[in-house]
């Protein structure tokens, strides 16, 4: 099953704002983490803050997120920002049950981003 995630790198308003997107899709289970760990380290050294779009994640494995937390870790230690975009409430639920949501640069909900 292909991945279907983008890296969007082309969105002027993003690269103004000193930003690279990475919509990570809907379906993150153990047979997309190959791909998704591709994905993140073409990204962890971005200079610009790497924006993980979340919204539209539906099932997401253990797998997956241990490769964020792997990706927020590398990034945090570089010096680099990492921040989620409206991520949804099964990433949400999910981070929060391993006890990761901090590792994995999440926000806790009701409060900004």
């Amino acid at each position: 099953m292909a991945r279907k995630t983008a890296v969007r790198n082309d969105n002027a308003a993003a690269f103004m704002a000193g930003e690279s997107h990475i919509n990570v899709g809907s379906q993150l289970g153990i047979e997309d983490a190959a791909s998704l760990h591709q994905q993140l380290c073409a990204a962890v050294n971005e200079p610009r803050t790497v924006v993980l779009e979340g919204r539209d994640v539906r099932d997401i494995h253990t797998a997956a997120l241990e490769l964020f937390c792997l990706f927020c870790r590398d990034r945090r230690s570089a010096g680099r920002e990492t921040r989620w975009q409206e991520p949804s409430e099964t990433l949400r639920a999910a981070a929060a049950l391993l006890g990761i949501t901090s590792l994995m640069s999440l926000t806790p909900m009701g409060t900004a981003p």
